[in-house]
């Protein structure tokens, strides 16, 4: 499924430098293939507190799948900014209510270095492929969790 959703919103069929393609041998020999590389992971994980990426994950499966502020929040450190609006559980739900229900997503985590992740989210709306997102999320650890410290602009 994931394939599928990629070539939507890339609006081309033709095969692209990434992509997975079979090859024909002259001498005989069977087809091969290159394989592709990681590219955006559609499937909407749960997430978990176990690495950053996972907690990233946590977090945009509570604001898009759950759609619960107060979920989302609580991926979130208790030492971020107090005057980021991320770290409001009223600021979450309004954000989630401007998202029709039923949206899915992609994810495509790029580590930079230790904590610190560059994140590409490709909104898919009930109407087709919508807004594209880039974000440097940082991450930390509390009690031995993985939690949000800052979501910037990338």
């Amino acid at each position: 499924m994931t394939g599928a959703l990629v070539a939507a919103f890339s609006g081309d069929d033709s095969p692209t430098a990434g992509s997975t393609t079979a090859t024909a041998s002259t001498t005989g020999s069977a087809p091969t293939t290159t394989a592709a590389p990681a590219g955006p992971d559609c499937s909407m994980p749960i997430g978990n507190q176990d690495s950053g990426t996972g907690a990233i994950a946590a977090f945009e499966h509570a604001y898009y799948v759950q759609r619960s502020g107060a979920a989302a929040h609580a991926l979130i450190s208790p030492e971020a900014p107090p005057t980021a609006p991320f770290t409001v559980v009223a600021n979450l739900d309004a954000g989630i209510a401007t998202v029709a229900a039923g949206t899915t997503y992609c994810l495509d985590i790029d580590p930079l270095r230790p904590g610190v992740f560059t994140l590409t989210l490709t909104e898919s709306g009930p109407n087709g492929p919508g807004v594209q997102y880039r974000q440097r999320i940082t991450t930390t650890t509390v009690d031995g969790r993985y939690v949000i410290a800052s979501i910037d602009p990338a």
